[in-house]
């Protein structure tokens, strides 16, 4: 799929909810999302959890269909639905073949506009939700990414768990959740993106009649800015492999240095021809899975590191990251590296964009990241301008070893953290 044969649209009705397509012709298949500008990041500490709660509820029935028909009204004609929720987004979403998009859009809103929130129905997605928590909870290798964002982000929002505690959503009642939706399910928060074949003008009548277009703006919410300060935790656990995760701010999306600090990612831990696979991994053999990664909000960024290995490599596995960062803050970057980082970063993007779902998933991200669509080409073209100095710039700025903060889970040696002091 060359992805530049898509054709963009952008609409904004008056009452702030936007409407984004790529319309590909050669494909059958559209994926739609209905997306809000809610998460956890959102939520109150007693409400925590009641944005991805809500996203469970409102499967459980509307006013014009059970559950059941819920599930089955897309999937009847070989179409799928879900949704999700992250620390900034709430997303519902369908993909389905084109002749079905009145399906799905119809659907879509009556999940949104219509749920019946019926109290027996909350009182036992409770008890799924809590199971959920469980599974995270018996798992250290996800549990340890939420103990580091808490870690990182302190008492900021962004650091609460999207799925909540036991304890909040135990308390989670009926007034809170409807308060909630009345509070943020506004169209001004609202983005319906799609990708595939598909008419924006079809898609825009679609919106309007299954969705009051009209009104006024509610006004945003505003979002507290994190203030970051390097913590460091040990959560000793009995799993016999150690978990670690360690990481510092860094820029937010918008940020000169995004698309350096992208092919610094993919040099670090990107991959399996990362300097971190190759180190820690294949050379020094101190554990199974090693990866860093960039997770960008509206207002900041996180720049990661994820490690498993057994108690006695432990220490010795940070020991080797931190000797990665180092080389790279210290010699420069040959020009085979650079092509070959640019080219992998390149060649993901572009095999990304061949699945309309992906597709319709970037254009919401950077319409609420960016409030602007930023092209294959254009992006393309900002990797190709990268040079090596730029890649060792932000690395020297960024890697600085007292603004760390790392959680540690699992049987733990004695002065663990010692590499990063």
């Amino acid at each position: 799929m060359a992805a530049e044969s898509a054709i963009y649209k952008r609409t904004v009705f008056p009452n702030g909810l936007k409407v984004i397509t790529e319309a590909i012709p050669h494909v059958r298949s559209v994926s739609l999302g209905l997306w809000l500008n809610v998460g956890s990041r959102d939520e109150t500490e007693s409400s925590l959890g009641v944005s991805h709660f809500i996203e469970h509820m409102v499967f459980k029935g509307t006013k014009s269909r059970d559950a059941s028909q819920i599930a089955s009204y897309l999937e009847s004609v070989g179409g799928v639905i879900n949704a999700f929720t992250s620390r900034e987004e709430t997303c519902f979403y369908a993909k389905f073949l084109d002749e079905h998009l009145p399906m799905a859009v119809e659907l879509l809103f009556d999940l949104i506009n219509n749920p019946l929130l019926d109290q027996k129905e909350i009182e036992k997605e409770k008890r799924v939700v809590l199971e959920e928590i469980k599974d995270i909870e018996d798992s250290p290798s996800d549990l340890v990414h939420d103990k580091f964002a808490k870690a990182i982000f302190g008492d900021h929002p962004l650091g609460w768990p999207i799925q909540g505690t036991r304890t909040t959503v135990k308390g989670l009642s009926r007034a809170v959740v409807t308060s909630h939706i009345n509070r943020f399910y506004r169209p001004d928060r609202m983005v319906v993106a799609a990708s595939g074949n598909l008419d924006h003008a079809r898609l825009k009548q679609l919106v309007s009649k299954n969705y009051n277009a009209g009104g006024s703006k509610s006004g945003a919410d505003g979002r507290k800015i994190p203030i970051f300060k390097p913590v460091r935790k040990i959560f000793k656990r009995k799993p016999s492999q150690t978990h670690v995760c360690l990481g510092l701010p860094a820029r937010d999306f918008n940020d000169p240095s995004r698309v350096p600090l992208l092919l610094l990612n993919s040099l670090l831990g990107g991959g399996m021809s990362s300097r971190l696979f190759q180190r820690v991994r294949e050379n020094l053999g101190y554990a199974y899975n090693v990866f860093s990664y960039l997770d960008y909000f509206q207002d900041t960024g996180i720049f990661g590191i994820y490690l498993g290995a057994d108690k006695k490599n432990a220490k010795r596995a940070i020991s080797a990251v931190m000797g990665e960062m180092d080389r790279i803050c210290n010699e420069k970057l040959s020009a085979d590296d650079l092509s070959r980082i640019k080219e992998q970063l390149k060649g993901n993007l572009m095999l990304g964009l061949e699945n309309t779902s992906n597709r319709m998933n970037r254009l919401a991200k950077h319409e609420f990241l960016t409030g602007r669509y930023i092209s294959l080409d254009e992006t393309v073209a900002s990797i190709n301008a990268v040079k090596a100095d730029d890649i060792t710039d932000i690395a020297r700025e960024i890697f600085v070893k007292d603004r760390f903060s790392a959680v540690t889970m699992g049987p733990v040696d004695k002065n663990i953290y010692e590499a990063l002091e």
